[in-house]
């Protein structure tokens, strides 16, 4: 109970609790550990249940009726996911997978709504920090009808450098692993497409890579890329 209860107070999301919230909410989620390439849940599952990412990374992704994989995020400490299932009868509409071996606190949707009528402040708090999630697929769509496809990778490199970036001598790299087909499913493109654009970042001095992760060396210059096509 109480490792739990840290890990509820180390989440952003949680920090403004009071004890009492604090400690309903540890009453009624449990803690679970996932292996990396672990799936937590697949498209049309039916599991309602809220899931809180306190360490690890997580992508959220659907599948094509041709089987193509779409990757819509990538999840990171603190995010909250689970929500789309929760409040109708439809199941799930992606498919959430461990990245890196991730830890998750989740609360099952039948305490979780006990919890809200009990205390509505509660899903203030998570409606808060589910907006981020909606900001964040407003511009990934805003992106797929204004940007081409080196806008497309300018803007996801800037996204990933804030969400995952850490400084070093050479510039800020993307503490993440991404193959070029993860890349095409993120930005909505081919392969061969994102390994011309990144060789052609690399010769334009805007980023290297390095023990295969991406450091960009030239944010003035990468933001240049992030115009619109109309």
């Amino acid at each position: 109970m109480e490792e739990t209860k840290q890990c509820l107070k180390d989440l952003i999301v949680f920090q403004n609790l009071d004890p009492e919230e604090l400690e309903l909410l540890c009453q009624n989620s449990y803690a679970k550990l996932y292996e990396k390439d672990e799936v937590i849940f697949f498209e049309n599952d039916s599991v309602k249940k809220l899931y809180f990412l306190v360490n690890g990374k997580v992508k959220l992704s659907m599948l094509s009726a041709e089987g193509k994989e779409k990757v819509l995020t990538i999840l990171q400490e603190g995010d909250i996911f689970g929500e789309l299932s929760l409040f109708d009868e439809d199941p799930h509409p992606l498919t959430a997978e461990v990245m890196d071996d991730a830890r998750l606190l989740i609360i099952p949707w039948n305490e979780m709504e006990k919890m809200i009528i009990e205390r509505p402040s509660l899903a203030i708090k998570i409606i808060e920090a589910l907006s981020k999630k909606t900001r964040l697929l407003t511009s990934q769509v805003r992106e797929l009808v204004f940007q081409d496809a080196a806008g497309r990778l300018a803007s996801l490199l800037s996204r990933l450098a804030e969400d995952f970036g850490r400084e070093i001598e050479e510039g800020t790299v993307i503490d993440l692993v991404l193959t070029h087909q993860e890349i095409a499913n993120l930005i909505g493109s081919s392969r061969v497409t994102v390994t011309k654009l990144i060789n052609k970042f690399i010769d334009d001095g805007m980023i290297t890579i390095k023990k295969r992760k991406i450091i960009i060396t030239d944010f003035e210059s990468l933001g240049e890329r992030l115009q619109t096509i109309f």
